[in-house]
């Protein structure tokens, strides 16, 4: 059994017995980290409210070479993220970055690139940034992380210039695809010239700066276009995003003063 320490963020847990908490983390030196907080479920716990879901933080466990399952020793909270537990909406959407991160993290693999991600994207939406932009930002630069970018230049298998208009989009492929092309795709969805220049702007700067404006109908163009895609590379469906898009009468549209 080791100590080991590193800047964490909770991305789950669930209780255990009758005072302990399973708490699943995402580390920046050693990825994904499932550890018992013993006794964190007492009125009277040395962890206080440290590792409620978003919190940022300094990890301390012990490491169990036997098992997946290690010890909680410390968390010394950084960030607590109260703001994103203010309303559903918010909540959610955090929801999803946390729970992408949990499914693109690897036990025992840290990744700098990805801890980044996922802690600034929580930054800007508890500091107020228009939800539905900061998300579909998110989504695209996670799949440039795990190495799935899509082709969205020139056609993925022939590489040659594509047409102006819209294009088709090839999930098994994993990007456009020209007229010639397309024709042996399986599956295949449109992607306006407005949903292209948007997914483009959303790779450059920090995330969330991109200030190309969309209607409505572009916006649910690109929201089920990377959504379908992460899922179709991460073979699992990305519940919390589920359940936003789902929300009677919710519009993302709507939320850029929280």
């Amino acid at each position: 059994m080791g100590l080991k320490s590193s800047e964490a963020i909770v991305i789950g847990g669930h209780n255990l017995g009758e005072a302990d908490r399973i708490v699943v983390l995402y580390t920046l030196s050693y990825g994904k980290v499932r550890a018992v907080a013993a006794g964190a479920r007492r009125i009277r716990s040395r962890f206080g409210g440290s590792l409620e879901l978003f919190s940022h933080g300094r990890l301390v466990y012990f490491e169990r070479p036997t098992s997946d399952l290690h010890r909680l020793n410390e968390f010394a909270l950084c960030e607590p993220f109260h703001g994103l537990r203010t309303s559903l909406e918010l909540l959610t959407a955090a929801s999803e970055v946390v729970e992408l991160g949990g499914m693109a993290g690897v036990e025992g693999e840290g990744s700098a690139e990805l801890f980044a991600l996922i802690l600034g994207a929580l930054r800007r939406l508890n500091n107020g940034m228009e939800l539905s932009l900061l998300l579909r930002t998110f989504e695209i630069r996670m799949l440039r992380t795990l190495g799935y970018l899509p082709e969205i230049d020139k056609c993925v298998r022939c590489r040659r210039s594509l047409p102006e208009g819209v294009q088709s989009f090839g999930l098994n492929e994993g990007g456009l695809l020209c007229p010639v092309c397309r024709g042996g795709a399986m599956e295949t969805t449109t992607v306006s010239p407005a949903a292209l220049g948007f997914l483009r702007e959303a790779l450059q700067g920090e995330i969330g700066s991109s200030h190309v404006t969309l209607i409505p109908e572009v916006r649910e163009e690109v929201r089920y276009l990377l959504q379908t895609f992460l899922e179709f590379k991460l073979g699992r469906r990305i519940r919390s995003a589920r359940f936003l898009a789902g929300i009677p009468g919710f519009s993302l549209d709507t939320l850029s003063s929280h």
